[in-house]
């Protein structure tokens, strides 16, 4: 197709086996990949394991974040004039295909004058085998939507999650970078909602399914199964909802969204998500440091 395709990997500690299967899987569909090490202890053996895909690793001395570090990876892809970055996890392996698909996807839709704001690939949680649900915003409220075989293979919403997400260099440069004072969680959704201000568009394809685990496990509850973090994370879900929904160029269903997800938040992990005293410390730290505009990694 002629297109500069470069991959762009965030790691913090990965588990070795399967982050080998990660770059094994990327390695056979795309040319150029970049790996952002946000701290990793066993940094010494994904020295070994870039060395041997022919990767190019950049190591940050501590944890900086997946923002900061996603942007570090887009800084490289840019440097080596790519026209597509594509994002991912540590934990997400491509299906082969995958990458000339989302190409093409995003080709298509350019040749139809679409604005393109990312295409992402969809993807079954590892933990129950659930196919990626549609967010977009109808009206004042937010809309969860499933896909069923037969409909369309193309789907438009509001944001895609990053991993696995085709970005054209030219909407990243028009829309900007992740926001690194977001730290991790949301960054894909800010992102994704501040390009769709501006006019682009995002859409999820089904041509590849690819397998990517949400959070550490999955909790049973009410008849439904919610992603289970670690207790850290709750307090960076908590403040970075309560930044978001303050953000004027995010719609209001959006904003709705992240406020009234606050209180049922603090009641499901507090009593159910195990660790109750941790998570419980942290949300109340993170609706705290949020009050504060308090950005950035816990601590700083």
């Amino acid at each position: 197709m002629g297109a500069r395709l470069h991959a762009v990997i965030v790691t913090y500690n990965p588990d070795l086996a399967g982050f080998t299967q990660v770059l094994a899987s990327l390695a056979r569909q795309v040319k150029r990949v970049s790996i952002i090490d946000n701290g990793s202890a066993n940094i010494q053996a994904l020295e070994t394991l870039a060395a041997a895909h022919a990767a190019r690793l950049t190591r940050f001395p501590e944890n900086r974040g997946i923002a900061a570090a996603q942007n570090q990876g887009i800084a490289d892809a840019a440097a080596q004039s790519a026209d597509y970055v594509l994002l991912m996890d540590q934990d997400t392996v491509l299906p082969d295909g995958t990458a000339a698909s989302l190409l093409q996807d995003s080709i298509d839709l350019a040749n139809q004058g679409v604005r393109i704001g990312a295409v992402g690939c969809a993807y079954r949680d590892t933990h129950d085998g659930r196919l990626t649900q549609i967010w977009r915003a109808r009206g004042l409220l937010l809309r969860r939507q499933r896909v069923h075989p037969g409909d369309p293979r193309l789907q438009e919403v509001d944001c895609v999650i990053a991993s696995g997400s085709l970005i054209p260099m030219a909407t990243l440069r028009a829309v900007g970078d992740m926001e690194a004072d977001l730290f991790i969680d949301l960054v894909d959704i800010e992102w994704g909602l501040r390009a769709k201000s501006l006019g682009y568009r995002s859409f999820v394809s089904f041509n590849r399914i690819m397998s990517h685990t949400l959070g550490n496990g999955r909790l049973n509850l009410f008849g439904k199964t919610i992603s289970v973090h670690s207790p850290i994370r709750n307090y960076y879900s908590i403040r970075n909802s309560i930044m978001l929904a303050q953000r004027r160029y995010i719609g209001f269903a959006w904003r709705f969204y992240f406020i009234r997800r606050i209180i049922p938040y603090f009641i499901v992990f507090g009593l159910f998500g195990g660790q109750t005293k941790s998570r419980l410390r942290m949300m109340t730290r993170g609706l705290l440091d949020s009050l504060r505009a308090r950005t950035g990694g816990l601590g700083r």
